[in-house]
């Protein structure tokens, strides 16, 4: 249950305590869940009107005071930049803000540079929120806080989180009203002219980050200019910094910069330069072949994305980096590699293919090695070029570097080889469904753990998910070859290989028409591995297999469900072994199992009376005490189900006789109290279903006053027995009458239970807190 809003009361109360939040015992995760909470009022479409009723500024002045923490300073100022970016309300908030003694403003024009971050963060924001409403009012506070300089100090902070709201101040006041602002321009240009040699580690940071933002901005003016001065050149000292981190970041300019550029020989300039590079052969030759080979990689990855330079020589261009990446990690593995005679090379290319092949010789591939480091980024070229473009004579060559031994040993090579095959097949499979044939043999192969399995049946989902001709030939040998190796993997030695492949089935039931769904599961004959898999020796893969099969049951057909309900794996003993299972999560699967073959037996859709046999009083009554709330749920659930056929259903004698024993009812109605609101959200939904349908069966509401209170005609009151009920199910009605619903539902509200954490009364010694700052349990105090 999502609590969604908040009511003006409650918000009223939350808001004028904020003040008086404590700073001792409240980190600031405490702090930011009371933001969000508050926050859920500005959906309201009156909620700016109403917080300045209530005195929001003057609530907003009392948590700037000087003896104020600086955590409440932070969130009532970010509230209040929140109230700002209310759509069509902020304005009202902004011009309030602005009349009377400003003290706010005040606040935030000392505060910029305050000690702490968390501060900075927030007057950043609040300037942000504010530099939406673009009058003179936001220019006055602009000024104030001197932005130029404040901006830049900001991108040279020490907290990564305040210089990426800098960023974002940065990107919404570089371009406005309608043209760059001057003052931000000689900023950046300041920034960046600064010789390289005498930057430090933030300013470098800084330049780079204000490169990002501004080719963010979709003014095409603003991408030129970021285009002129984070020229290749300069970018370049910045890819072969010291530092792995600015490394790192000048990659994310130059793809940016590749992606928006329009100069048709960037491929060649930029390969040019990386090639001059590594032709010095300095101290840090290794780190600067993998910072080139990022490069390429970056070129395959954004330049085919590129409208602008579609041209068929630049791809060609492209074409031949993906091969000299291949090249590369074929050379790897001794295995020599021929690049088509369609594609060319340059010479810049082949300079570079010479230093790396020369850096690699007399290395192992093993795992820690240039040679596998060199390898790996090769890898990375091809598979960020896979992203964009499918080239069949790429795709033969993954295909058979897949099937390398070394390569299967290499968990990081092997990895980067299946996501570039799964790009490339999800691009294939566009133009023609027969490409993905080769799925189920790359599933099959058992050298793909977990992870890269998982990858691969995210694809076979949305593969059957878009063939509409599910009868054609194609499809149903696709299907066939799926099912078998599926099959196989569920016999895997590695449990979470096993455990992914029930998650498969489970999505594919769920995820899929079954008419689609059905020739793997049902067709391929893997019903028998998935009730096998209730009996591993791994507890996850007997929770998978619970799941799947109520995955399965949810959206097969009737005969299909009626072969899983009949199947000797999910007999009495098998099923009360299972819900007997030491592992709470398994216990929940079980639970949802048995509840899913009850309710088809109940409504008469299967014939199976195995899922009730498993079931004790005893082992009920343990379930409906047991610590995890989940298991309680499911429990009700179970509870409510027997319930209803007990009362409703015209069933055979023994089997009422059964359930009877269970005495599902009276646990039901104990389980109203459970601490937990979900528990009690499934009782009275059930119990007043069950309410209504007794009142409607003795002839609707007035009937069902004379069976409360005795009163009818001839003096004579009209039992549930004589309406063709029984003693006990009148006995149960009375007890459903006997229940307060109203006070119940109240109860299942989150607004209730933040009203009932405000009243509760806690001993003196438990509201103990220490001298030490965010230690102590009082953590009332925070609402």
């Amino acid at each position: 249950m999502v609590n969604t809003t908040i009511s003006p009361a409650v918000m009223r109360g939350v808001l004028e305590q904020l003040p008086a939040m404590s700073g001792k015992i409240v980190d600031d995760t405490r702090h930011e869940k009371v933001l969000s909470y508050m926050r859920l009022f500005l959906e309201s479409p009156t909620a700016i009107a109403q917080l300045l009723e209530w005195r929001l500024l003057e609530i907003v002045g009392s948590c700037l005071q000087h003896s104020s923490d600086y955590r409440v300073s932070a969130v009532a100022i970010r509230f209040l930049g929140d109230c700002l970016a209310v759509p069509t309300q902020g304005r009202e908030a902004w011009l309030a803000i602005n009349s009377g003694d400003k003290l706010i403003l005040r606040w935030i024009a000392e505060s910029v540079d305050s000690q702490h971050a968390l501060v900075r963060f927030a007057c950043l924001y609040f300037i942000r929120q504010a530099a939406a409403m673009a009058d003179e009012r936001f220019d006055a506070l602009a000024e104030a806080v001197d932005y130029r300089r404040f901006i830049l100090r900001r991108l040279l902070d020490s907290s990564y989180f305040v210089v990426t709201e800098a960023c974002a101040l940065l990107g919404s006041m570089f371009y406005r009203r309608g043209a760059i602002d001057p003052s931000l321009y000689q900023l950046v240009e300041r920034l960046v002219s600064r010789p390289f040699g005498v930057q430090t580690t933030p300013r470098k940071m800084a330049v780079l980050a204000a490169a990002v933002t501004l080719f963010g901005i979709r003014e095409e003016s603003v991408r030129v200019y970021a285009l002129e001065q984070f020229s290749q050149d300069r970018l370049q000292l910045y890819l072969f910094d010291d530092d792995r981190l600015i490394r790192d970041k000048a990659l994310d300019v130059l793809e940016h910069a590749l992606r928006l550029s329009t100069d048709g020989a960037c491929v060649t300039k930029v390969v040019k330069s990386l090639g001059a590079r590594l032709s010095l052969r300095c101290a840090k030759r290794k780190v600067h072949a993998l910072v080139a080979l990022r490069c390429l990689a970056a070129i395959g990855k954004e330049i085919p994305a590129n409208v602008a330079l579609g041209c068929p020589e630049l791809l060609s261009q492209c074409l031949g980096i993906v091969h000299f990446a291949l090249s590369i990690l074929l050379h790897a593995h001794g295995i020599s590699h021929q690049a088509p005679e369609t594609v060319s090379s340059t010479d810049a290319l082949a300079a570079i293919e010479t230093e790396v092949l020369d850096l690699m010789d007399g290395t192992q591939p093993g795992s820690g090695t240039i040679a596998n480091s060199v390898a790996c980024e090769a890898a990375r070229v091809v598979r960020e070029y896979c992203r964009t473009t499918f080239d069949q004579q790429v795709f033969a060559v993954l295909e058979q570097l897949l099937e390398d031994k070394a390569v299967q040993r290499n968990a990081q090579q092997l990895h980067l080889v299946l996501d570039a095959i799964i790009h490339s097949l999800r691009l294939a499979k566009k133009a023609c469904f027969s490409h993905l044939l080769v799925l189920p043999s790359i599933v099959a192969n058992f050298a793909i753990q977990a992870p890269g399995l998982k990858l691969l049946f995210d694809l076979v989902l949305e593969s059957i998910g878009e063939q509409a001709d599910v009868d054609s030939a194609q499809f149903k040998q696709f299907v066939q070859l799926l099912s078998q190796s599926v099959k196989a993997r569920l016999a895997d030695v590695e449990w979470e290989v096993r455990d992914t492949a029930l998650e498969f089935i489970s999505a594919a039931a769920t995820s899929l028409e079954w008419a689609k769904a059905q020739g793997l599961v049902a067709d391929g004959g893997l019903l028998q591995d998935i009730v096998s898999a209730l009996s591993d020796t791994e507890e996850y893969v007997r929770a998978s297999g619970a799941q799947a099969l109520v995955a399965i049951l949810g959206s097969a057909d009737m005969a299909f469900r009626q072969q899983i309900a009949g199947h000797d794996g999910l007999c009495c003993q098998q099923l009360e072994q299972l819900v007997s299972d030491s592992e709470a999560f398994v216990k929940r699967a079980a639970l949802d199992l048995i509840y899913a073959l009850g309710d088809l037996a109940v409504t008469g859709r299967i014939e199976s009376r195995e899922w009730m046999r498993c079931l004790t009083y005893s082992k009920l009554y343990q379930m409906g005490d047991a610590p995890d709330f989940e298991i309680r749920v499911r429990c009700a659930r179970i509870l409510a189900l027997l319930a209803r056929w007990m009362h409703f259903a015209d069933i055979a004698a023994d089997d009422k006789a059964f359930v009877a024993e269970l005495q599902a009812d009276a646990l039901l109605l104990d389980m109203c109290t459970d601490s937990s609101r979900y528990v009690r959200r499934v009782c009275l939904d059930s119990l007043l279903h069950m309410k209504h349908a007794y009142e409607a069966s003795i002839g609707g509401r007035d009937m069902a006053v004379q069976v409360e209170t005795g009163d009818g005609r001839g003096g004579k009151r009209q039992t549930i027995e004589q309406g063709g009920g029984s003693s006990s199910s009148e006995s149960f009605y009375r007890k459903l009458c006997g229940i307060d619903f109203a006070r119940l539902e109240s109860t299942l509200t989150a607004e209730h239970l933040y009203q009932e954490a405000l009243d509760t009364q806690v001993e003196k010694e438990m509201m103990t807190e220490m001298q030490d700052p965010n230690i102590g349990n009082n953590i009332l105090d925070c609402y």
